[in-house]
């Protein structure tokens, strides 16, 4: 708490200060020296008088001295600092914003193709790792249950929701399910599953379905017990990464261990959604540093939001080094969200 009171109680010299070393580290990734600053920043100070003014911002945790001699770079308190309290609004240019758009609506009429799309996009602008999570499927409300029979032991079960996305699975039985069993069961699941979400298919399911003969009720148990364990996984489909060439490249990346955990990072899908998912609240977050409860991504900061199309949510957001221009990305994740809600809303309008 002392710590937080000293930070905002910052002098006006201490911010300008400030808000120049965070704005020359982010442009360089070199430690900021007060010789530089002096010369490059519209301060009206010596460079004696900087470097007070360092030391002290230093002793409030803002900024740190990688090694003796060298200038200061930001600390992640000093991020995070810098994103709540000092940074700038940044909109992206009209120019920008079209490309974007243009971009996005060449492949509007496949939903996975402008996700895919989305992460290339974000990668491109942001110099950072782009990330999209599809919409989650059990947040959807069901359009369409269709059955297929594909051998005597097994049914195809392909669940349509109606943001487009489709999830097929395969139910194993015991013996043959007669074709007009097989389509009854497919109309009843139909008349009374038809408009709710999957997630309240799943929990009100034994409900819905008490007046059935067994037979029947057998079949739905087989299909509900199965879609139990694999509805709400997202599947790697589901799931679109793109920049780790361009993200390898940048300074912090120089040594071959750095590059080696975050390769690994990319290849630890399953601790990516995890990070995506906690993510799941309205508006931007923004998680800098070592407030991550990953170990690998104590050196990055992830900024993510979330988007909409028919009722379904998905995550959207950049992975990168705690070095980033924070403003633009935010402004281009926000953007991305809007654009995506706005695009594939259209193409469910469409189909």
């Amino acid at each position: 708490m002392q710590r937080l009171m000293e930070i905002a109680e910052l002098t006006e010299r201490e911010r300008q200060v400030f808000i120049s070393i965070v704005q020359c580290f982010i442009e360089s990734a070199e430690p900021v020296g007060s010789r530089y600053l002096a010369k490059i920043a519209e301060l009206n100070l010596s460079p004696a008088s900087i470097r007070n003014v360092m030391m002290d911002l230093e002793e409030k945790g803002l900024i740190a001295q990688p090694h003796t001699s060298a200038g200061r770079i930001p600390t992640d308190i000093g991020y995070r600092f810098y994103v709540d309290s000092l940074m700038r609004n940044v909109r992206l240019t009209p120019n920008a914003r079209r490309s974007i758009m243009e971009q996005l609506s060449r492949f509007s009429e496949d939903v996975d193709m402008i996700i895919d799309k989305a992460s290339h996009v974000l990668s491109d602008i942001s110099s950072q790792l782009g990330v999209v999570l599809a919409p989650r499927f059990n947040q959807g409300q069901l359009e369409k249950i269709d059955l297929i029979s594909v051998s005597e032991s097994k049914i195809l079960v392909v669940l349509t929701i109606k943001s487009g996305l489709v999830k097929t699975i395969i139910v194993e039985v015991d013996q043959n399910v007669p074709a007009s069993l097989l389509d009854g069961v497919r109309l009843l699941l139909n008349e009374r599953l038809h408009g709710i979400t999957v997630e309240d298919f799943q929990g009100s399911f034994d409900e819905r379905f008490s007046d059935l003969d067994d037979e029947s009720k057998k079949v739905l148990q087989l299909i509900k017990s199965k879609t139990d364990r694999l509805i709400g996984i997202e599947s790697p489909v589901d799931f679109h990464i793109t920049g780790a060439g361009r993200i390898i490249q940048q300074p912090e990346f120089a040594s071959q261990e750095r590059v080696g955990v975050f390769l690994n990072l990319i290849d630890r899908r399953d601790l990516l959604l995890r990070v995506l998912n906690e993510s799941g609240s309205s508006g931007v977050s923004i998680v800098i540093g070592e407030e991550n409860k990953q170990d690998v991504l104590k050196n990055c900061s992830v900024i993510t939001t979330t988007y909409n199309m028919a009722g379904a949510t998905g995550t959207i957001g950049v992975i990168g080094p705690t070095r980033m221009q924070y403003a633009k990305i935010i402004s281009l994740v926000e953007f991305m969200a809007e654009t995506l809600g706005y695009l594939l809303g259209n193409q469910k309008a469409e189909r």
